[in-house]
């Protein structure tokens, strides 16, 4: 990925919890279907990151966020889908804000594009977060075997 497109989409990123809260506001039950498609469409994503075995290959740091990512994305979802599963279009839904349940959905959004945030900043990097390649020889590699000249 181009550095210019990385910068965009970690501006995006870090532009995610205000523009899911936009959209839910703006479009209703609409709106809350599309901050569910993001939501899921990111644990779905970490799920398939985690199970690709990806955390063994970063450093410590990008792999706890990778994983408290996958629990917040998961959370997100979760607390997300009752409100959009009992919605009814033509009824009128309660201020944003008026429920508990709303708020926990409120921080499971903001932590899942925080940390979504602070992981994509680490893999825009040179490094990329990853753990650093043992050193030629250094490794735990059988040494290559000189032949005999004959």
């Amino acid at each position: 990925m181009r550095r210019t497109v990385g910068i965009v989409v970690l501006g995006l990123s870090a532009c995610g919890y205000p523009l899911t809260q936009l959209v839910v506001r703006r479009c209703g039950v609409r709106g809350a279907a599309v901050a569910e498609a993001v939501c899921a469409g990111l644990a779905v994503r970490d799920a398939a990151t985690v199970a690709a075995g990806v955390p063994a290959r970063l450093r410590a740091v990008p792999a706890v966020l990778l994983r408290l990512e996958l629990a917040a994305a998961v959370a997100a979802s979760a607390t997300g889908l009752p409100r959009l599963m009992g919605a009814r279009p033509a009824a009128r839904a309660p201020s944003p804000g008026a429920s508990s349940a709303d708020a926990v959905r409120r921080v499971a959004v903001a932590a899942l594009f925080a940390l979504h945030t602070i992981r994509f900043g680490i893999y825009l990097r040179l490094d990329q977060g990853r753990r650093a390649a043992p050193a030629p020889g250094n490794g735990t590699a059988e040494p290559e075997k000189r032949r005999r000249p004959r």
